[in-house]
């Protein structure tokens, strides 16, 4: 996956930004499970990770802290094809279990990885 690619297109479709609410606290630890299960092959998911084990994927902690990122722009991040990438099925819930984990990257504090 280039990162360039991804970043255009997280970034075009930053747009509208969502607030955290408290019960996606609960939803972003279904999301670091869902994440090890199904994004851990390629991506760093957790902040102590400073690099992805495919080095071409952006880390969780680096799409959380990308400028205007938001839970719209992870979505469409999540649902459009790009090169790289494999397709895989989420539930919506599932979906937005990952998106509320890795946007509480950026809540956290996190520092960038890579």
């Amino acid at each position: 996956m280039k990162l360039v690619a991804l970043s255009m297109v997280v970034l075009s479709a930053a747009m509208i930004v969502r607030p955290l609410h408290a019960e996606e606290g609960e939803s972003g630890q279904r999301g670091l499970a869902l994440a090890r299960q199904v994004c851990s092959e390629c991506h760093a998911v957790q902040p102590q990770q400073l690099q992805s084990p495919n080095t071409r994927a952006p880390t969780f902690v680096a799409l959380a802290t990308t400028p205007g990122m938001t839970s719209t722009a992870l979505t469409v991040a999540l649902t459009t094809p790009h090169a790289g990438m494999p397709m895989f099925r989420l539930s919506a819930d599932q979906r937005q279990a990952v998106i509320d984990y890795i946007l509480s990257l950026k809540q956290a504090g996190s520092t960038p990885g890579k």
